[in-house]
């Protein structure tokens, strides 16, 4: 009874975050889709951009926060079901008929959704309209990443380098876990204390869930290259439950803070960014006594300015995320 009553109540929280994230995202479509269509007079047409322009900073921190606890669901979900099995809802198995229709219906209704939320975004915020709000192009481009990442959890494919899980002639190129263990042994890779699974987890030989990418292996080693047994990097987290999709995605790394003065202006950069396929950079580089608290960071592959509530919670670590 309490494994129903689970099932349920997580279903309904889940159908609830769903909502507000497919309504709150297509208010802002209808807003864009207003502002831009042809026939308006001016009067319509400046009222539309009005109230588009009067979205705040609150409506984008719980679209975006929302949106990634819905598709850090969907990504954890498929990560642990079989491919070709439906999906479930936690671990949740109905017997009856019943049931199993019930079951397959809120997930597939839910995935339906969350599909028909992000191709739309993509499509008007992206493809169509990419400089009318900022909010939608990059809710767009990272539900694309995060789509690519759930059909990786749900047929069971790790995006890495296939050569480095393949034997190598003599002269080859070492693979990036044994060039990430050797700069582990050198130290100039360190783990925060009491987190044993960090080291396996960015060696890719956790068991369980996701594993990180090997553009995000690539980029710890290249980090790793800048640093020194002195001023290591030192990894914080790497893969997280539900609190941020690009980390359950396996597509970012959080480092301490001890030498982003000298590492970010090495690594903040449109040719490094490029380079090394960096997605996000966020930093408050207030910590290191900079005026400009933006100063390194990236998003969607830019610079980017976030907001004070974000950089608050990027004072203690400086977050990195690739591309997928």
């Amino acid at each position: 009874m309490s494994n129903r009553f689970g099932a349920a109540f997580g279903a309904i929280l889940a159908l609830v975050l769903l909502a507000l994230f497919s309504c709150s995202t297509f208010n802002l479509i209808f807003k864009i889709l207003a502002a831009n269509k042809e026939g308006l007079d001016a009067a319509a047409l400046e009222g539309a951009k009005k109230a588009l322009d009067a979205i705040g900073p609150g409506y984008v921190y719980v679209l975006t926060t929302v949106g990634g606890l819905v598709s850090a669901l969907v990504i954890a979900q498929l990560s642990v079901t079989k491919a070709g099995d439906a999906p479930g809802i936690g671990g949740f198995r109905p017997e009856s008929t019943a049931g199993i229709w019930t079951t397959n219906s809120v997930v597939g209704i839910f995935l339906f959704v969350w599909i028909f939320t992000g191709v739309t975004a993509l499509v008007v915020g992206v493809m169509l309209y990419p400089s009318a709000s900022k909010t939608v192009s990059d809710l767009g481009t990272t539900w694309l990443g995060l789509a690519v990442s759930a059909a990786y959890a749900y047929f069971g494919i790790n995006p890495g380098d296939k050569p480095a899980e393949q034997p190598k002639p003599a002269g080859a190129v070492v693979p990036l876990d044994q060039q990430l263990q050797e700069m582990i042994e050198k130290k100039t890779i360190t783990f925060d204390p009491g987190k044993g699974e960090l080291q396996d987890q960015l060696l890719r030989k956790n068991t369980s869930g996701t594993q990180i990418t090997g553009k995000l292996q690539k980029l710890v080693l290249e980090l790793s290259k800048m640093s020194s047994p002195e001023k290591p990097v030192r990894i914080r987290d790497l893969l997280l439950p539900s609190t941020d999709a690009l980390h359950v995605a396996g597509r970012a790394v959080n480092i301490g803070p001890d030498f982003a003065a000298s590492l970010l202006p090495q690594v903040a950069t449109d040719a490094k960014v490029k380079e090394l396929g960096i997605e996000e950079v966020i930093f408050d580089a207030a910590v290191v006594n900079e005026g400009d608290r933006n100063k390194w960071n990236y998003g969607a592959g830019v610079k980017h300015e976030y907001d004070a509530t974000v950089l608050e919670d990027h004072k203690n670590h400086i977050h990195f995320a690739v591309a997928a």
